[in-house]
């Protein structure tokens, strides 16, 4: 069910777009590092492994009349053997999100697909996935060069573990933009919190968060440079708090 009504939603969203007129949009390609603090490798390298990693970014959203989408995909990993130590194996994320404007509210229907893959390290026995689908309600709010959009959903989860309704999320995305000397900066979140999830999802329990806060510097149109705090308490695989940071280069096209 949860399945044909994402497929009958993309369909609906492709139709729109369609019909609707282009308003803008954004693309861009870039470098990044993951770097995790020593406690967050040591505590999970008997479990999730952890490790330091390079990943490469495709990144885009466009808004139409009708609303907006935005979507990303990663490779993890790009330059290690496709068959490595856990942690250092390849892998591959993809994030899609659209909100389809009520009227003229601030509101939004709201939906997001985020999956990532795994390919088989030495001590793994079989590839990892996770794909969470998420579907509810999101609000749209701007002053001035501050914005702000958060969403409440229901959550669907397909895993290698458990597959099945997962309790609901509460999120956001945000962002403010300035200027100092000329310079042109920004600095942005994203956060996630899940709640009521199914037991065998595991991850520490019912409850849990996850997400980034960002630095961005824009020295040329065509050219970002950032760096990102990632954090993440019950969730990716463990119950206590991991965090990093993520050094990150961008071109803009």
């Amino acid at each position: 069910m949860i399945k044909k009504t994402f497929l009958l939603a993309i369909a609906s969203t492709l139709s729109l777009s369609a019909q609707a007129s282009y308003l803008g949009g954004f693309a861009n390609t870039s470098i990044n590092y993951l770097d995790w603090t020593t406690h967050t490798t040591h505590k999970t390298g008997q479990s999730s492994h952890k490790d330091d990693f390079a990943y490469l970014e495709l990144e885009g959203g466009a808004n139409f009349s009708w609303g907006e989408f935005y979507g990303f995909f990663d490779l993890e990993n790009p330059f290690n053997p496709r068959k490595t130590q856990p942690g250092d194996n390849q892998r591959y994320t993809v994030k899609a999100t659209s909100r389809i404007y009520l009227g003229e509210s601030h509101f939004n229907l709201y939906g997001h697909v985020y999956g990532t893959w795994s390919l088989p390290g030495k001590e793994n026995n079989g590839n990892f996935h996770e794909v969470n689908t998420l579907y509810g309600l999101g609000y749209n709010t701007q002053i001035d060069n501050l914005w702000f959009k958060p969403f409440i959903a229901l959550h669907y989860v397909d895993q290698t573990y458990y597959s099945g309704n997962n309790g609901y999320v509460v999120g956001w995305v945000a962002g403010y933009d300035f200027s100092v000397s000329d310079q042109n900066f920004s600095i942005t979140n994203w956060h996630e919190m899940e709640f009521n999830r199914h037991e065998r999802y595991g991850n520490g329990g019912k409850n849990g968060f996850n997400g980034t806060l960002a630095f961005w510097w824009h020295p040329t149109t065509s050219i970002t440079a950032g760096i990102q705090y990632r954090y993440a308490y019950k969730k990716l695989g463990e119950d206590f708090l991991q965090d990093g940071i993520v050094y990150s280069l961008k071109y803009n096209f």
